[in-house]
């Protein structure tokens, strides 16, 4: 998940240009109720409010942390295996796998060798998630498990099946899982973690393209 850290360029050319701090730059009007709010008065959260501030995926965010509108954590659909050959089996169980749960992501990360006799040619590597500190990105270790399962995705799917829907289904798979993560959290801490989750889902969407 290295692509991510590409974002803290855009971030911190517009939160701390001429010397500014992050909640020195004003937040944008979508999202301007939620700025003021106890729970977002942390620099990072701030700081995606001031960056993303106007764009209506946030106020979407926002609004599912505060229950003000149903909490969308379906994930999407993927192909059953149909046991005819190798090649279309191999495709649909990376499509299950990676656009799937955290723990059946994690089933089978730990069953990876008998899986690998099945399907072989699989990439098991992962290397967590990487973000600029201090923008309200400082969620490694809260998403982690969800860029696991990301990293798993992109990483098969560039190789059997490298095609820009496949690409953006996987990505909001991600958003789901780290959605989910942040769902099980207090509801204090659920809105700056679901800015969050915005931030890292739009870093994958504009800098991942490298990496698929």
């Amino acid at each position: 998940m290295k692509r991510i850290a590409a974002l803290a360029v855009p971030l911190i050319a517009a939160l701390a240009a001429c010397g500014q701090s992050p909640t020195a730059s004003a937040p944008g009007t979508l999202t301007a109720d939620y700025a003021t709010r106890p729970e977002l008065q942390d620099a990072g959260s701030q700081a995606i409010l001031a960056r993303y501030g106007d764009d209506p995926g946030l106020l979407a965010a926002l609004q599912e942390a505060y229950g003000e509108r149903p909490a969308n954590l379906t994930l999407p659909a993927a192909p059953g295996l149909t046991g005819l050959d190798l090649a279309s089996d191999r495709l649909a169980y990376i499509k299950r796998v990676g656009w799937g749960t955290v723990p059946a992501y994690n089933s089978q990360y730990a069953s990876q060798d008998a899986i690998n006799m099945l399907y072989p040619g699989l990439d098991w590597t992962r290397d967590g998630c990487s973000a600029p500190d201090s923008l309200g990105l400082g969620y490694r270790e809260d998403f982690r498990p969800a860029c696991n399962v990301h990293d798993f995705a992109y990483r098969n799917l560039k190789v059997y099946e490298r095609t820009s829907a496949n690409r953006q289904t996987s990505d909001s798979a991600f958003y789901t899982n780290m959605k989910t993560i942040c769902s099980a959290k207090s509801w204090y801490a659920r809105p700056a973690c679901y800015s969050a989750a915005y931030a890292y889902y739009e870093g994958v969407r504009i800098g991942g393209s490298s990496s698929f």
